[in-house]
């Protein structure tokens, strides 16, 4: 090929996404089927935010969207912050890649953890950066240890999704206090929340990183999770005006479009949706640590909307998925998060819930 195409953009390994219902459907001829591999809302979608998108759509889509200033106005009001220490995008994956894009350049360094979010690795991989990867803990968690000893005077980032995914574990206030007073005050910590709302009703000591306001700290969060929107692809950031404003003027114009914004802003007030969604993850998260414990599954201690099981091998993990395949459950193999030997399971409903554990009960035997 006569066109150049730079050799870190040669390399880069292109997402997979999880198996579809339709593909194990026709592979193996059956029609239940529930799929537990994107951590996605079994709810579904919030009320309020379909009421105003069939609004929405039965008027006038032919003007440009505002570029989120309806939506940054709204979680600016939300999170009581100003507007301008608010920006939001096509989902926390487009925020990752605009910040590399704003706050490094090739070959800066970058510090995080093994087995952490597939879309920093990606986001990391086409901005050509150094990546470090300190080891997780034994029972999967963030070395935050580690993570600082990792930091030196090449460090632009510190990345920490909190809760992990896909372990499912998160570093609580005390190793928050620990990472903030520690990195330096020329390095960008970014604080992934995807599932803050989760996560915060599952443990005490959990952090808000809202409620620590840094000038060298951004906090990412998405509507995919519990409002339920993971095709609209939108979220924000939240953090100092003077990095917010560089993200502001630096990411497409017009995104997010207005349906994600219409859609968005209806979901932040439908809180009867949300705790629905947050109680019922609840049950499932604890029903999921409980059994599959009692039933002899190596599993990570998660407190976001899924859990991980340790297959010990790599083999054994597409087993596994192939086994709760057949039996109409699909899950997701983790090579991507670079953890090749575990499965991530997401919660369901209560009956798909309970399925789940009856059909891991047997599989145990062999498994486990």
């Amino acid at each position: 090929m006569s066109i150049f195409i730079p050799e870190h953009i040669q390399k880069l390994s292109p997402y997979t996404p999880g198996t579809s219902i339709k593909a194990v459907r026709e592979k193996y001829g059956i029609t239940d089927i529930v799929k537990l591999a994107s951590n996605e809302n079994p709810l579904g979608t919030s009320p309020l935010a379909l009421n105003a998108l069939k609004k929405m759509i039965a008027d006038d889509v032919s003007v440009y969207p505002d570029g989120g200033v309806s939506l940054r106005n709204a979680l600016a009001q939300k999170f009581r912050v100003q507007p301008e220490e608010v920006v939001t995008y096509n989902g926390s994956d487009a925020l990752l890649h605009l910040i590399m894009r704003c706050f490094t350049v090739p070959g800066d360094t970058i510090v995080s953890s093994d087995g952490t979010f597939v879309g920093y690795y990606v986001a990391t991989s086409i901005a050509n950066l150094n990546c470090k990867s300190v080891p997780l803990t034994s029972d999967y968690r963030f070395d935050i240890d580690g993570i600082i000893d990792a930091i030196d005077s090449n460090t632009r980032i510190v990345y920490i999704a909190n809760a992990n995914n896909p372990t499912g574990t998160y570093i609580n206030q005390h190793e928050f206090d620990t990472l903030l007073n520690a990195v330096p005050d020329s390095v960008l910590l970014i604080m992934d929340e995807a599932y803050f709302e989760y996560t915060e009703v599952l443990v005490d000591d959990y952090p808000n990183s809202l409620l620590h306001r840094r000038p060298n700290m951004i906090t990412l969060r998405t509507f995919s999770k519990a409002y339920g929107l993971a095709s609209l692809r939108v979220g924000y950031a939240i953090g100092p005006s003077e990095l917010i404003q560089v993200m502001s003027k630096s990411k497409l114009t017009f995104d997010p479009g207005t349906l994600s914004q219409i859609a968005a802003m209806a979901a932040l007030d439908d809180h009867e949706f949300v705790s629905a969604t947050i109680e019922l993850n609840k049950r499932g998260v604890q029903l999921f640590q409980d059994s599959f414990k009692t039933q002899g599954w190596k599993i990570s201690p998660s407190v976001a909307n899924f859990s991980m099981i340790d297959c010990g091998t790599e083999q054994k993990a597409i087993d596994l998925t192939l086994e709760l395949e057949k039996n109409g459950i699909i899950v997701r193999r983790l090579p991507g998060f670079k953890l090749p030997h575990c499965v991530r399971i997401s919660t369901g409903t209560d009956e798909a819930n309970q399925r789940v554990v009856s059909i891991m009960a047997e599989l145990s035997q062999y498994f486990a």
